[in-house]
Formats: C-alpha cells, sequence, structure tokens
C-alpha cells in the first residue's frame, strides 16, 4: 500500500478491505498524543549526519515511551519518523480485565478454580505477566492476597468462583478492608439471564449466591457487571477506589456470559475520577503550624506511628521526621518495623499487650502525634477515655470518621495523607533544631532500659520453651532482609510485643480483624511478594488448624517458608481469659473440647522437613539450622501449656460483677503501688489505687 504523507493538522485514510488506515502528520513528538505503548520507526533521514542512537535507526521498532526517553537529548528535525498508534483491539473481557491488572504491576493472583468462573481462570493463566497461585481453600487465597500486598505495597488480587467461593473468602475481604489494603476480589457468577436479582427467589442459577449485597459493607466499591460495555467502567472505578484515598478491598462479580464476550475497551465507557474530597492545601499548612506550636510548649511529646505512614509510602519520611523531631516515638503493631528497635528514639509499643516502657511513655506524655494511626481499642485500652488523659492530642488521618470517632476527642484533628502531612511538616521544620526535651527522652528511654518484655528467668526453661524467649531469639538470629508473618493468638502477642526489629525487616500480621488461620496463607502471599525468598512464619498449634491444608500450597511451589508451630495445646490466650474471668476451661483445651494432632507427623505426610525445639538449651543451634535449610521446614515449639502471657492490661471485678479495665500503664502482673507511682508523672486515677 502506497501512502501520501499527510501535512502537520491533516488527516489521511486509505482503505484496504475491511480495514481503514488513519494517518496523521505533526510537526512535534508531543503533538501526536501517542499512549506509551504506541510503536516508534525512523522511516527516513535527511543529511548525512549519523546519530549512534539505536532508537534512531532507520527501520528499527520501539515503544513510544522508550523513543522518547532515549531521544530527549537529539535533535529530531532530520528526521521522519512513524508512530503505529493502536486505536482498537478486541479481546474478550476476561482477557482485557488480567491485561489491566497485569498493567496495574500485579504479578500474583490467588485463586481456587471453579466453574463459574471458567473464563476468568482461563485468561488467567493465558496471560504471561501474571503468575497464578492455586491455595486450597478461598479463605486462603483472600489472605495470601493480604499477605502479598502487604509486601509489596501493590494491590493484591483475588479470583474465585460463584457460591461457596465467595463466601469462604469473606473472612480476607473484612481483614482487607478493616487494615485498608487495596485488593481486587474477582468472582465468577452464573449468567446473566439465571440471577436472583429482582425475583425473590433465594437462588435461581446453580451454585448462586448473591455475594456482592454480602460484601458491600465491607469494601470499597461491589458490584455485578451486567452490560459489556460497562467492564471498563468498572474495573476502572474498582482500581482508583480500591488504591486512593484510604485503600480497601474491592468486588467485581463477573457473570460467566459477560465473561466470555468479546469488546473494544477504547470503545467502552471509561470512569473519570472526581477529585479528591481532603482539605487543601492552605489549610493543610496552617494545621502544620498549628502542630508545631503545640510542640515548641510541649515538655514530654510523643510520636505515635500508624500503618497509614506505610499505605501512603511515606517510611521514608517518617524516618527523616523522627530525626528532625527528636521526640520518643511510639510504633502500632503494623509500623513496628519502621523504625529498628535499637534506634534510641523507639521506645517501645503501646496497648493492652504493648510493654511497660511504650504505656508508661504515652500515659505520661503531655503531647500526642499520632500519624496514620486509627487508635483502635487494642492500642489505647479499653478504658478508652484514660488514654494520654492529660495530653493534647493532634491526631493526622485521611479517613474524617476515624477523627470522629466517640473513643477519641482530638485537639487537632487534621484530616490529611499521611505523607503530605509530614512533608509539609519536616518543611515547616527545617529550619528548627530538634526539640529540647533531653530529661524527657532520658526517661523514656530509661524505662525501655529498665522494663524487657523477655525477663531473665524466661531462659532458664528445662521442659519447654518460652515464647517471649523464643521469639527474642530469632529477631536476633534474622537479618536487615527478613520477612515475618505470624498467626494469632499467642504467636501474635508475643512476636509484637518482644520482636526486636532491624531497619529493612518486615513484620506483619492481620491486626484488625485478627482472623486465626491467617498465618500461614498470609506468609504464602508474602513469600510471592518478595520473590520467593525466605519468609518466616510463626504460628501456634490452634490457629495453624484453620489452614493447615495450605501446607500443600507451600510443598506444590516449594516456597521457602520457616514454618515456626509454637504447641500449647490448644488455645492458650483464650485459656488465659476464661481462667482470669471463670476459673474454668470451654472450647480451649483438652479436657475443655480442643485437641490438635501431632505437627510433626502432619508436616512429614505432606512431605515437609521438619524439626522440635523443646527446650531453651537447645534453642540458639537449633534455630541456626533450621535457618539455614534450604526451602521449606515446619519446626515444633513445645510450650508450658499454661505459660502466662505477660505484661497485658488486666481488668477488675466489682461485688456487682461490672467489670472494670485498668489504663494501659498499669500492666499486669501488678508492680508495687510504691514503684508504680515512682514511673508516673502524670497523676493516676481512682482505678489504678
Amino acid at each position: 500500500i502506497k501512502f501520501q504523507e499527510p501535512e502537520p493538522g491533516k488527516i489521511l485514510r486509505k482503505n484496504f478491505n475491511d480495514c481503514v488506515f488513519t494517518l496523521a502528520g505533526a510537526a512535534d513528538l508531543e503533538l501526536t498524543q501517542s499512549s506509551p505503548d504506541a510503536l516508534v520507526s525512523v522511516i527516513g533521514k535527511k543529511g548525512k549526519e549519523v546519530s549512534a542512537n539505536p532508537c534512531l535507526k532507520t527501520g528499527g521498532l520501539t515503544s513510544f515511551k522508550d523513543f522518547c526517553e532515549n531521544t530527549k537529548n537529539e535533535n529530531l528535525d532530520n528526521y521522519k519518523i512513524l508512530i503505529i498508534q493502536k486505536t482498537s483491539v478486541t479481546m474478550k473481557v476476561s482477557d482485557y480485565i488480567f491485561s489491566e491488572l497485569a498493567a496495574l504491576g500485579i504479578k500474583d493472583v490467588f485463586t481456587v478454580s471453579g466453574g463459574a468462573a471458567m473464563h476468568l481462570l482461563d485468561s488467567l493463566g493465558t496471560n504471561e505477566d501474571i503468575n497464578h497461585v492455586s491455595t486450597h481453600h478461598e479463605q486462603a487465597a483472600a489472605m495470601a492476597a493480604e499477605g502479598n500486598t502487604r509486601i509489596t505495597g501493590k494491590p493484591g488480587a483475588v479470583l474465585v468462583t460463584s457460591g461457596p467461593g465467595g463466601t469462604n473468602a469473606m473472612t480476607g475481604v473484612c481483614g482487607a478492608w478493616i487494615d485498608s489494603l487495596p485488593v481486587i476480589f474477582l468472582s465468577g457468577q452464573v449468567t446473566s439471564n439465571t440471577l436472583i436479582e429482582g425475583t425473590g427467589l433465594r437462588q435461581f442459577g446453580i451454585q448462586e449466591s448473591d455475594i456482592v449485597s454480602m460484601v458491600k459493607s465491607v469494601t470499597k466499591y461491589a458490584v455485578t457487571i451486567k452490560d459489556i460495555n460497562e467492564v471498563k467502567y468498572h474495573l476502572q472505578k474498582a482500581i482508583h477506589l480500591a488504591t486512593t484515598g484510604r485503600p480497601g478491598p474491592v468486588w467485581l462479580d463477573i457473570p460467566l456470559d459477560i465473561q466470555g464476550k468479546l469488546i473494544t475497551p477504547d470503545e467502552c465507557l471509561s470512569f473519570k475520577p472526581e477529585d479528591r474530597e481532603l482539605p487543601g492545601n492552605d489549610l493543610l499548612k496552617q494545621n502544620v503550624s498549628d502542630c508545631i506550636e503545640l510542640l515548641r510548649k510541649s515538655e514530654r511529646p510523643v510520636l505515635i506511628s500508624g500503618y497509614g505512614i506505610r499505605l501512603a509510602k511515606g517510611e521514608k519520611e517518617f524516618l527523616e521526621l523522627v530525626e528532625k523531631m527528636g521526640i520518643p516515638v511510639i510504633t502500632s503493631w503494623l509500623t513496628s518495623d519502621m523504625i529498628p528497635s535499637s534506634h534510641e528514639l523507639s521506645i517501645g509499643r503501646s496497648g493492652i499487650f504493648g510493654d511497660r516502657a511504650g504505656n508508661f511513655t504515652v500515659q505520661n506524655s503531655d503531647l500526642v502525634l499520632s500519624i496514620g494511626s486509627r487508635l483502635s481499642v487494642p492500642q489505647v485500652g479499653y478504658n478508652f477515655p484514660l488514654f494520654a488523659r492529660e495530653a493534647k492530642k493532634i491526631i493526622v488521618d485521611i479517613d474524617l470518621a476515624e477523627l470522629k470517632k466517640p473513643s477519641l476527642k482530638p485537639d487537632i484533628p487534621i484530616q490529611a495523607d499521611a505523607r503530605e502531612f509530614m512533608v509539609e511538616l519536616i518543611n515547616q521544620l527545617k529550619n528548627e533544631k530538634p526539640f529540647e526535651i533531653g530529661s524527657w527522652r532520658k526517661r523514656c528511654q530509661d524505662w525501655k532500659l529498665k522494663y524487657p518484655v523477655v525477663l531473665p528467668e524466661y531462659k532458664e526453661c528445662k521442659d519447654d520453651v518460652n515464647s517471649f524467649y523464643f521469639v527474642q531469639v530469632l529477631s536476633e538470629k534474622l537479618d536487615e532482609k527478613a520477612v515475618v508473618v505470624t498467626d494469632m493468638g499467642t504467636s501474635f502477642t508475643c512476636t509484637m510485643q518482644t520482636f526486636k526489629t532491624k531497619l529493612g525487616q518486615r513484620l506483619s500480621t492481620s491486626s484488625g480483624h485478627a482472623s486465626m488461620g491467617f498465618g500461614l496463607p498470609g506468609a504464602i502471599g508474602a513469600c510471592f511478594g518478595n520473590n520467593r525468598k525466605d519468609t518466616i512464619c510463626i504460628s501456634g498449634d490452634g490457629g495453624l488448624q484453620m489452614n493447615i491444608q495450605e501446607l500443600q500450597t507451600i510443598v506444590h511451589y516449594n516456597l521457602p517458608i520457616k514454618l515456626f508451630v509454637l504447641n500449647n495445646k490448644g488455645y492458650l490466650t483464650i485459656k488465659a481469659t476464661q481462667q482470669n474471668h471463670f476459673g474454668r476451661f470451654v472450647g480451649a483445651e483438652a479436657s475443655s473440647g480442643v485437641t490438635c494432632p501431632d505437627i510433626i507427623k502432619i508436616a512429614t505426610a505432606y512431605g515437609l522437613p521438619t524439626a522440635k525445639i523443646a527446650s531453651s538449651e537447645e534453642l540458639t543451634d537449633k534455630i541456626d539450622s533450621i535457618l539455614q535449610t534450604p526451602g521449606p521446614i515446619v519446626c515444633e515449639i513445645i510450650m508450658g501449656e499454661n505459660q502466662p502471657l505477660i505484661p497485658r492490661v488486666s481488668s477488675l471485678k466489682k461485688p456487682d460483677g461490672t467489670i472494670i479495665s485498668k489504663p494501659i500503664e498499669d500492666l499486669y502482673p501488678f508492680l508495687s503501688r510504691e514503684e508504680f507511682l515512682e514511673n508516673m508523672i502524670v497523676p493516676p486515677t481512682e482505678v489504678l489505687k
């Protein structure tokens, strides 16, 4: 086919059988408004000057993005350049969806196969840019996606089938919702003509359930796609909502007939996001100025870090701000890995399962600056009116609802992105020295040294292993690149209270929903997100049963997961609660109905190597051996069946049966009242006397 050369600003069209070729001339690359994946070829030159740039070789083929990047310092006036712009591609709906997820940077999709998702599954399996990971339960797939997005910082993705496939995944949806994780859930659904909508039926199509109605309250967006021309709109909207503002999960339910239809994406309805509904820059500057004014007046300030910092990709700014202000830092469970435990300003972790140093620091402060933390009840205590009761509170959160909740009364509520707030605060502090609070810093550091979580006697166990001591030794052995995932119960509380983080490590769990069974699938997702490198999983013998089938997923993909199972013969955290309140057990250990299988025999049946640690004396050597073992391994840690989980917040029971929770500074086992009062700058309340 021969074309005459189009003049700049004019369009030339040629018909060729059923195709139409459109050529538009432009005098400058920018005027073409080409997409990054358009193809560029040099088809002619003027003059004898030859560039060594391979992108300017006649007849070559380069993407528009790469061409612009590699020729930005070249004079293109002497070159005749052909840009081939793809304007319309017809493809199957399911192919389009996964091509868009791949373009988003998603590398892994966690799935359990099912008939109602057959087109989606086929498209996932044939997409060369995405890895599909088959788990053995949809709950595990959802939790693996949670674990994956925590490590990658990119959206997680899950594909399930209709009916029970969707309902099985809902626990993971709730976990992502509460912890603000951008996870994209895709479900297959019955064909459009057998949907129950509007019929009054309980079920019409085969294995049908109205999953969208079920998940709407725990997703940012949930919809059943019924029109192929709206596929692009719903997918773009879901991705946008999942990843902007306060992130969270989204759910797209796609009927079987819609999955397999052909669309031309360029001709489909697109989603155009509205501007963010956050206060303007001027208000943020004023809020930061007010914040600095309070900081200058404060004698005992404390900075509380929340997971919103990581969601905003503000880890670097957080460390810069810590050094700039020089005030003590208390981390939440999910941010303890953002600052090394050895840092002089990292004092501890507050809350009902916090440490004494962290709680004394918060409760004696006169100013709390909380950035990106929702200050949940486990962090502030059940008796939340007594949290930092004499401190001014500056709370920064992207979610206005968190600033208005009844448990907290911020003096300066700031609705802002955590990173944007920190950037502005650093900017306004750039000419100032760290705040002069030397005696307060020293007091906090003294608490950190005086009240370690791991007591000397924990190391002396001969017939079992104290879980706190185990976590301490493990944390000492792991390097700066370690990724650690915990389950719930003892494995969660002991790890979060004890683990000494190093800069570069990742310590993660499902802290908000706190689902037993998260550990193993969460570690699988984290391992894939960490390029299948060594991953540590700490679980309990009880929690492991919830998703024990995923041992086969580890075997199938040969994932180098080191699984440590704390064996306390049941549910130790529940046993402690029941013993304290009722003096008896129900559904917590063998005599009350709960037993767990021999984990060594189970792991062996799956073909996994195993180890057992039964005393503190062998702890160090065996952990060294386990960490040096290539590939996966399961290690059983024999704990005391009734090991105390301390320190922790306790409650008082009044004669009328009313339970009053202690404030978080008065942890069990209680210090003598004399020693306790020596640690208090703020006057104690009646509950403490």
